[in-house]
C-alpha cells in the first residue's frame, strides 16, 4: 500500500514537471519576444508572461497533472493566489538580494528554480486540487 501511494505521488510529480516545463517554455519565448519587439520594459514583459501562463499553467495542471473531472471556480481562485504568492516571493528575494545581500544572481535564480516548484506542488496537490 505505501509503494503504491509512493508511485502514484511520482506520477504526479512527473505529469507537474511536464506541465511545469512547457509553461516555463511558453513563459520564457513570449517574455524574450516583448522585449524584442521592445513593448515593455523587461520586469513589465515578465509580468505579462507570468500572468498569461497562470490560465494555462491551470488548465494544465488541473486537466493533466491532477486530472479533475469537475473544474471549481474556487479551484482557479486558490491557483491563482498561490501563482501571484509566488511571484510575490520571486521578486522579493531577488529585491532583498540585490539590495541587501548581494550573493551571486545565479545562485539565488537557482535557489528561486528550485524552492518555488517543489512549493507549489504540494500546494496544488494538497491545497487547490486536494488531489
Amino acid at each position: 500500500m505505501i509503494l503504491k501511494k509512493f508511485f502514484k505521488f511520482f506520477e504526479y510529480f512527473g505529469r507537474f514537471s511536464f506541465v511545469g516545463a512547457i509553461n516555463t517554455a511558453l513563459y520564457f519565448l513570449s517574455t524574450n519576444l516583448i522585449i524584442f519587439f521592445e513593448f515593455a520594459s523587461t520586469f513589465v514583459a515578465s509580468n505579462i508572461s507570468y500572468t498569461a501562463c497562470i490560465m494555462i499553467s491551470f488548465l494544465g495542471h488541473s486537466n493533466f497533472t491532477f486530472k479533475i473531472k469537475n473544474i471549481e471556480i474556487s479551484q482557479f481562485k486558490r491557483f491563482s493566489a498561490l501563482s501571484c504568492l509566488g511571484l510575490l516571493i520571486s521578486n522579493s528575494i531577488i529585491f532583498l538580494n540585490a539590495n541587501y545581500f548581494l550573493f551571486s544572481s545565479y545562485l539565488i535564480v537557482s535557489l528561486i528554480t528550485i524552492t518555488i516548484p517543489i512549493i507549489n506542488f504540494f500546494f496544488l496537490k494538497y491545497w487547490v486540487f486536494r488531489a
